[in-house]
């Protein structure tokens, strides 16, 4: 790598630190506003209440890093624009491009990385939030498995494969009644749990009862109300618990949700979005750096170089957060409602890219 490479991956890299920096302070502090209340009233001690919002830094620069990657390739070459040091190298003969291929680099191994730390890092960071919101602020979380969400109640033990809050309705509840020290009295199982009048209730349901010689009785029910198990608002986790798994963990989980007949689109969509994601930090990188040299000049300051970055970062959001939407109510296929911002994006970066003076 040339000196003039060297610098210039000095600076972007000098940048992309402060705008992570910067980025991660600014959610954990709403984040320690949001919590302080819960976190002062249950006595939690300062060391614990730390702990709690280092935990969920790792999630944090996953959703971040490419906002970041963003904003260190315009700021940097918006910076190098302005003090002329572009037009110093376009006029010593040098393809700009090979110079800045450095960066294209940069980003390709940060989306690497940050694959690597949202497979083995961040679910289990998120798993120590969870414990803690448990064990600290009397939430009323699971455990996250590979047959779904466990609960454990004063009724018994729950299992529930998929949750959907907004409509409430709970699919593949499993119910384990357990009378001390550990018999199982009944066993109940049911497709769908819906809320009505303020409980949960199972339209069709099978019935286990076990006798203490352990016969067991069949007996199928209609509209049986599914004691202890906990509000729909208490049900959060069942409800995002694909995010506290890898790539790995979270196949396998689609796989035994498709084996039993369940619709596992939603997680299918995630799952290819632990891949597409974090490629929009090499995306960004491309599409960042015509922006930035296509407004070189006196006027291309700091503060132009922060409005393009939210621009930029806005539209992506929004095609994002659409075709999510579209994918989950089925309208087109999972992997294209996951990739889609990607391809889009990055087609924009490569044609901005020829319009780009050498």
């Amino acid at each position: 790598m040339k000196i003039l490479e060297r610098y210039i991956l000095a600076e972007f890299l000098k940048l992309l630190a402060i705008a992570l920096l910067a980025l991660t302070l600014v959610f954990i502090i709403i984040d320690v506003f949001e919590n302080m209340d819960g976190l002062l009233h249950n006595g939690v001690p300062p060391g614990a209440s730390v702990s709690f919002f280092l935990y969920k830094i790792p999630s944090i620069i996953g959703q971040i890093s490419p906002v970041a990657v963003l904003l260190a390739s315009i700021l940097s070459l918006s910076i190098f624009s302005r003090h002329g040091e572009i037009t110093a190298v376009k006029a010593g003969g040098v393809y700009l491009l090979r110079v800045l291929s450095p960066l294209l680099a940069t980003g390709l191994v940060i989306s690497g990385l940050v694959i690597v730390m949202n497979e083995y890092v961040t679910p289990a960071a998120l798993k120590k939030v969870d414990s803690f919101k448990r064990e600290w602020l009397g939430a009323h979380g699971g455990t996250p498995g590979r047959e779904g969400m466990w609960f454990r109640t004063d009724n018994g033990i729950f299992n529930i494969r998929q949750a959907d809050l907004k409509s409430r309705r709970l699919q593949g509840l499993t119910l384990y009644v357990i009378e001390r020290p550990f018999n199982i009295k009944s066993l109940v199982q049911s497709r769908l749990v819906v809320w009505q009048d303020g409980k949960w209730v199972a339209p069709e349901a099978a019935v286990w009862n076990f006798t203490p010689e352990g016969a067991a009785q069949k007996s199928e029910a209609k509209n049986l109300a599914v004691e202890g198990l906990v509000q729909p608002e208490d049900l959060a986790s069942a409800e995002n618990i694909q995010k506290n798994m890898g790539i790995k963990e979270l196949w396998t989980y689609i796989r035994t949700l498709e084996a039993d007949r369940y619709d596992a689109t939603r997680y299918r969509i995630e799952l290819y979005g632990k891949i597409s994601f974090p490629l929009v930090n090499f995306i960004m990188v491309l599409v960042g750096i015509p922006f930035a040299l296509l407004r070189s000049g006196r006027h291309s300051g700091v503060a132009v170089g922060i409005g393009l970055s939210v621009i930029i970062a806005f539209s992506y959001w929004v095609v994002f957060a659409l075709t999510r939407a579209l994918g989950q109510s089925g309208l087109i296929m999972p992997l294209i409602a996951a990739v889609f911002p990607d391809i889009l994006f990055f087609a924009v970066g490569t044609l901005l890219m020829g319009h780009v003076r050498q």
